[in-house]
């Protein structure tokens, strides 16, 4: 019995061990996918002196690019440590240059090693966000099959969201979402607070995208609690801002681009909602393209029902904040601006995929003519025979 128990506890860890290889394979090459289709877009935006890598590693690029300083601090203490013989070896063998013409800046003796390092950050960050969406998805009760697709749909959607711009930091946001969503779903507080500082460093969108994970609180701890762990969350995220801010008071540029007056009229222009752009090499939609909408509402559609509420109530929340977030301040259709949104909306794709579609009565014929169901006639017995008489 105990022989026939260590090797079933063996075939089981195999068996985890070879689905978790099979995983790490799928969504490596799903994010390497997607990763490529966006560098091969935006590059790590070379060409572009306000807010290039070079101007953000030597932080002089303007705000409000200038404060999202998360992978280039990470990249410029790597280059401070390690020996110059190991970075010039990395910045060789890595150097995407020799793929991508827009990352030409990696050729750069003086910034090759830091643009490896910022370059294989954001990649690696897009991969472990694909993980966190799995998990979350599955949380959420979608199924096996479908936790995998969904974030597969919204990472290959990616380079399709990054319409007028694309940022090393769009990745590294969004991981942090991932785990920010996921640790407070699981009752990691804790962790959640350590995570703040990084977050917010990497981008100053995550200062409100604590606020919609106040259902998630809610539904985990007492009210007190979470309205008090919300508030604090948000004080720490709000002083790195300010610290942030008031460090790079005397950049170029100013704290918010403010897009408003271009969006009202912009949106109310069919030209908007016919825009094309080539990602992926291929011709395909750009901005707020109509199909690209008409989409997002299918999936809302689909998924909404069957959705946690929990889930539903952070898209709300995210929503409410997103939305008049973009109005504001991102250029026209700049869908990546969503970004507060992606967590919840992974989840409604692996709903959508999941749901079936309502079944339509199938008519059939009768007695020469078309009958809808629940309009059958039985047709009348016919009399038995008459029996002749002998």
């Amino acid at each position: 019995m105990i022989s026939f128990l260590h090797q079933a506890w063996h075939r089981a860890a195999w068996s985890n061990w070879l689905s978790l290889l099979l995983h790490f394979a799928f969504f490596w090459m799903v994010a390497a996918a997607s990763f490529s289709g966006y560098i091969g877009k935006w590059g790590l935006r070379d060409n572009t002196p306000r807010f290039s890598l070079e101007a953000m590693l030597e932080a002089t690029a303007d705000r409000p690019f200038v404060y999202r300083q998360l992978l280039p601090l990470i990249a410029n203490a790597a280059d401070r440590a390690v020996p110059e013989h190991i970075k010039a070896r990395v910045a060789d063998k890595l150097n995407p240059s020799k793929v991508y013409v827009k990352t030409y800046g990696a050729a750069r003796p003086a910034y090759g090693f830091r643009y490896v390092v910022v370059y294989y950050l954001s990649f690696l960050s897009l991969l472990g966000s694909l993980f966190l969406l799995h998990r979350i998805a599955l949380d959420a009760g979608t199924g096996r099959l479908a936790a995998i697709f969904a974030p597969t749909v919204l990472s290959l959607a990616f380079p399709y969201m990054q319409t007028l711009g694309g940022y090393f930091y769009d990745t590294a946001e969004l991981l942090f979402f991932c785990l920010a969503y996921l640790l407070v779903s699981r009752r990691r507080i804790a962790w959640f607070f350590a995570m703040l500082i990084p977050a917010t460093l990497n981008k100053e969108s995550f200062f409100f995208y604590i606020i919609t994970l106040l259902p998630l609180l809610l539904a985990a701890y007492p009210k007190t609690k979470a309205v008090a762990a919300t508030a604090a969350a948000v004080l720490v995220s709000g002083l790195v801002n300010v610290a942030a801010k008031l460090q790079f008071a005397a950049a170029g540029g100013t704290p918010v681009e403010l897009h408003l007056a271009d969006n009202l009229v912009a949106y109310l222009s069919p030209q908007t909602y016919s825009q094309m752009e080539l990602t992926y090499g291929i011709m395909g939609p750009r901005q707020a393209f109509v199909l690209t909408l008409v989409l997002i509402a299918a999936v809302v559609t689909r998924g909404w029902r069957a959705s946690p509420k929990q889930a539903r109530q952070h898209i709300l929340l995210a929503a409410a904040i997103n939305l008049p977030l973009f109005a504001a301040f991102a250029a026209v259709g700049e869908l990546r601006n969503l970004s507060l949104m992606y967590v919840g909306f992974t989840i409604l794709i692996g709903k959508a995929l999941e749901a079936e579609p309502v079944a339509q009565p199938v008519a059939v014929r009768q007695a020469g003519r078309i009958v809808q169901p629940g309009h059958l006639q039985q047709a009348p017995e016919t009399p038995p025979a008459r029996r002749e008489s002998s």
